[in-house]
Parts: C-alpha cells; sequence; structure tokens
C-alpha cells in the first residue's frame, strides 16, 4: 500500500500562496487516503499559528538547521513511507525513498536582480538541486515547466503539471457592504484591491501610479516583507492619502475584502501561477492582471490583461473593469469554477502513484 509522507512545516506559519497550497493539498489528501498519508511539521512556538483543522500533523522536535535532512529522513524511515512530497521547492539531502517536489515559480532565475546576491543564488541552487534530484516535478503551470526545462535543464517526462485549486466554499459571491469594508480599512470607497507580499515583481508602484489618474481608492493587502518596497514612501511623498497598505490580513477577512472591491488588480512582472485573481473572480469581482508570466494562462479571456510596464494601459484597464456591467464578472466566475483543490489532490496522488517505488 503506498503511504506519502508531506512537508507541511510551512502550515503553521502565515497564510501565504504557499502555504495555502500546502494546507488545501494535505487537507484533502488526509481526507481521501486518511491511513495513507503523514504531514509532517515542527513543534509550534510562540510565533507560529494553530495547526489547521483537518489535517493531523505528525511534529518533528530538531532545531532548524536538522529538521529536513536530520529529523525528517530518520521520521520517513521509521514511518515506511513510499513516497515523499515537498510542496515547498527544497529537498532534503537524502529521503531513502522516492521523492516528488512542487516548483511554484522560478523568481529567483527569471530576473536575479529581484534578489541579493546571496539570498538569490541560495534560492536557484537549492530549487535547481530538488528540481533535478527529484523523481518526480510537479509544476503549478505551462509556464512553470517550460521554466523549468529551459532554465534549470530538468527532462520534461519528469515534469507533471498540477494546477493550484481555489476553496469554493470561501471564495464566491457574497453580499457585503462595501462602503462598510471600506471603512473599517480606512480606504476611499470604491476602492481597487490588491492582495499579495509588496516583492520587487508585484509592481506596486506602478500599480499606484496608474491609480492616481482615477476617483477611486486602492487597497494594497500584504507585508513588505524584505522592507525595500517604497511604494507606501512614494504614496506619503505625494500625499495620495486615497492609498491604504493594511499589511497583513488574516485570512478569515479575505473573501469579504474581495467581494467589496470594484475591482481587484494584479499587475505582476512575473508569477508561476497567481491565486489571488482566481479568488477575487470566484467572489464575483472584475480582474486586471498583466500579460506576464503565467498569468494569461490561468486567467484567459476572464480577465483584462496587459502590459505590466505601460501604466496608460493599467490605468485604462483599471477604469474599463469599473465600468464592466457584467461580463467580466460572469467570465470570471466560470474561469474560476475550473480550480479546485480536490482536482489538484487528486492529480497530486496520480503523481505519487506513477513514481517508481
Amino acid at each position: 500500500m503506498l503511504r506519502a509522507g508531506i512537508d507541511g512545516r510551512d502550515l503553521l506559519r502565515k497564510r501565504t500562496g504557499v502555504v495555502n497550497n500546502t494546507l488545501n493539498l494535505a487537507r484533502e489528501l488526509t481526507a481521501a487516503h486518511p491511513s495513507q498519508v503523514i504531514v509532517y511539521a515542527d513543534r509550534p512556538d510562540s510565533a507560529s499559528e494553530p495547526p489547521p483543522p483537518g489535517v493531523p500533523l505528525r511534529q518533528l522536535h530538531a532545531p532548524p538547521i536538522l529538521w529536513k535532512h536530520v529529523a525528517l529522513p530518520l521520521a520517513l524511515a521509521h514511518d515506511r513511507v513510499s513516497v515523499f512530497h515537498s510542496p515547498t521547492g527544497t529537498l532534503p539531502l537524502l529521503a531513502g525513498c522516492p521523492q516528488v517536489v512542487t516548483i511554484h515559480d522560478l523568481f529567483a532565475a527569471v530576473e536575479p536582480h529581484w534578489f541579493a546576491p546571496r539570498t538569490g543564488w541560495q534560492l536557484r541552487t537549492t530549487q535547481r538541486r530538488a528540481a533535478r534530484a527529484a523523481d518526480a516535478v510537479i509544476a503549478v503551470s505551462e509556464c512553470t515547466r517550460r521554466d523549468l526545462v529551459e532554465r534549470y535543464g530538468v527532462p520534461p517526462e519528469r515534469i507533471r503539471v498540477v494546477y493550484n485549486g481555489l476553496d469554493h466554499a470561501r471564495f464566491r459571491p457574497t453580499t457585503v457592504d462595501p462602503e462598510a469594508v471600506a471603512r473599517h480599512f480606512g480606504v476611499r470607497h470604491p476602492f481597487v484591491l490588491c492582495v499579495g507580499s509588496l516583492m520587487p515583481w508585484r509592481n506596486a508602484a506602478r500599480l499606484l501610479r496608474a491609480a492616481a489618474r482615477l476617483e477611486y481608492g486602492l487597497l494594497f493587502v500584504g507585508r513588505d516583507i524584505w522592507g525595500t518596497d517604497l511604494t507606501a514612501r512614494l504614496a506619503a511623498e505625494r500625499g495620495w492619502d486615497w492609498a491604504r497598505f493594511a499589511g497583513y490580513v488574516p485570512d478569515a477577512d479575505l473573501p469579504g475584502l474581495y467581494a467589496a472591491a470594484r475591482v481587484f488588480a494584479y499587475p505582476s512582472l512575473y508569477e508561476g501561477f497567481g491565486i489571488p485573481p482566481i479568488e477575487a473572480m470566484a467572489c464575483g469581482t472584475p480582474v486586471v492582471a498583466s500579460t506576464a508570466g503565467a498569468l494569461p494562462e490561468v486567467l484567459g479571456d476572464a480577465a483584462l490583461l496587459v502590459d505590466p510596464y505601460d501604466e496608460d494601459a493599467l490605468a485604462a484597464a483599471l477604469q474599463a473593469a469599473a465600468e464592466d456591467r457584467g461580463e467580466l464578472r460572469r467570465r470570471g466566475l466560470v474561469r474560476a469554477a475550473r480550480y479546485s483543490w480536490r482536482r489538484a489532490a487528486a492529480e497530486t496522488w496520480a503523481v505519487y502513484e506513477a513514481t517508481p517505488i
């Protein structure tokens, strides 16, 4: 009987896109194969998120530097795991069983200047090693699959594309008071919403300047993790108090925020998939996104897609989406329905089964 082990250490951390991928896959896989899946995590500390409901965790106690490369391989052997899966793009040096790794994107390889030299080198090195060492690689889009072949030389026959999913019980059309939501976050109503950490590829400053041409508020939800994003400073210098920076927002608040926004904007310079735009679509909100990375593949004709470097085009698309009479909403709901975590989990399990043991 196949027994799968999953690296679930991120499940005790803030719910970012990659963490939500791990959480939802682990939840669906343990529900479908309760006696065949073991999710490994470290011991929680004061900064940890509570263990997610519906995902039993096998907690291993070890210092961070030893957890992946010592404690985890020993646990895999003890538990007689058939296939180990890391959804985080890294693998232990030795596992004692076949390994599957999920690669979400190749940010550090696509644009090295987005990272400090040492950080970029570490990311590329660990990701390239994992992609080449794994018995099977899961890419979250055809775009990521092509990047793996072209930039890391991964044999295409070892790569399987499994799209991310969507929690349709949470992200769906719902009735909210948009003005009340705007007041709660201190942003002008109606408002444009952007969700995602303020990293260099998020293109936040161009979005800010494009939105300055319109009569809408602009709300950024996501932390400036590296402390290097200058968008908030730009807004302050120009007195643009219609722009607000909410930082991290609890996961439970996101559906209401999506539903309250007049437009959802995601003008990234690169994405390996892009979960927030399909969450917004599922809530019935028109989406403006960029033509970069996997976004055209994921969003299709359900979003207005623009060159992320063209601020004129971005402003025009935001205005057009804000004035949309329902066509974008209809297309978005249809597009979002394509993505489900149950389907993603079933396709992931099929990768496990196809991996030689």
